[in-house]
């Protein structure tokens, strides 16, 4: 019995209910990614350099040691090699662009500060914030291949999680939220995203998260063949689902 719930666990849900399934229920192996250790190491990087921890080492010695213990937590990666992934991380965090955003970060009030939503008739709903900076703005470091939209932003429901659980835990904070997106590419890039939100916007919210949990309870497991992550490059789950009626022999 599910007795407690992530909001990464409900956005992999929303993605897709059988891949959800695979990994939350039937367990099932996934692939070593190259890009979420990348994500991991860059994530402890930049919470390092901007709470000025580990003694203020320059970020690219700070990036070696995220990167090594990666490494060493992975023993290789089934997409990407460690050393082609360990040089994309040195020239982002040798990039003016990059490093101009992150010096303009003052050090924050908590890095990695964790948080709860109780909604009704769903069990606990927990996350961790990236930042809450100094002037109280909670705050994350996403990783994107190419700028975010404004749409992609204000349909996030990620930022509404968050404000709801810190109101809930009555710390201050203003109803905003910010997004630090470093561009990963051949010329890394930054924006600084500023969202305003309403009170209004957390009923949706617990509606959304609701919903989840009572199709959870239902067994509805359905593919979503529509998701972006319906790719064999993509879904870790793909042997075992689309990928089953790709084959060459699935049919005669």
């Amino acid at each position: 019995m599910i007795e407690q719930l992530s909001f990464s666990s409900i956005t992999a849900y929303l993605n897709c209910p059988r891949a959800w399934k695979f990994k939350y229920i039937e367990k099932s192996s996934t692939r070593k990614s190259g890009a979420l250790a990348f994500g991991t190491a860059f994530h402890e990087t930049v919470e390092n350099y901007v709470s000025r921890g580990n003694e203020g080492r320059e970020i690219r010695a700070l990036w070696a040691a995220a990167w090594q213990k990666q490494s060493e937590a992975n023993h290789g990666f089934d997409d990407e090699t460690p050393k082609s992934l360990y040089n994309d991380g040195l020239r982002m965090f040798s990039s003016p662009k990059v490093m101009v955003a992150l010096d303009s970060i003052e050090p924050p009030r908590e890095i990695e500060l964790p948080v709860s939503l109780n909604v009704p008739g769903v069990p606990p709903v927990t996350g961790f914030v990236d930042m809450l900076a100094a002037d109280g703005v909670p705050s994350d470091f996403k990783i994107s291949r190419s700028k975010w939209s404004d749409n992609r932003v204000r349909s996030s429901l990620q930022a509404l999680f968050y404000l709801a659980a810190l109101k809930q835990m009555q710390i201050e904070t203003p109803l905003k939220f910010r997004h630090y997106v470093f561009i990963k590419n051949r010329e890394p890039g930054t924006q600084l995203l500023e969202t305003e939100y309403r009170y209004a916007q957390f009923l949706f919210l617990f509606s959304v998260i609701q919903h989840v949990w009572s199709s959870m309870q239902a067994n509805a497991f359905h593919e979503n063949p529509e998701s972006w992550q319906c790719h064999a490059q993509c879904c870790d789950f793909w042997r075992l689902c689309r990928g089953r009626f790709s084959r060459a022999d699935a049919i005669g």
